[in-house]
């Protein structure tokens, strides 16, 4: 158990964030479409990140109640 990585332990898997929107597109677009897209993107970057918060919370309370 004292070897084992603490995402193991915790059972946190946190998923990569990836923008499905390829580098070059950018340039053929519009302002208004850009800012759209840039949008999405902090959408799913904050949704990403209230993932983690609440992982890191379960955590803090597995923690917590652990005894060691």
């Amino acid at each position: 158990m004292a070897n084992e990585p603490l995402n193991e332990l915790l059972r946190f898997y946190p998923g990569p964030a990836v923008d499905p929107v390829p580098p070059w597109l950018f340039q053929f677009l519009d302002r208004a479409v850009l800012r759209d897209l840039a949008v999405i993107s902090l959408e799913r970057t904050r949704a990403m990140a209230d993932l983690n918060n609440r992982a890191v919370d379960q955590a803090i309370a597995v923690l917590r109640k652990a005894k060691f």
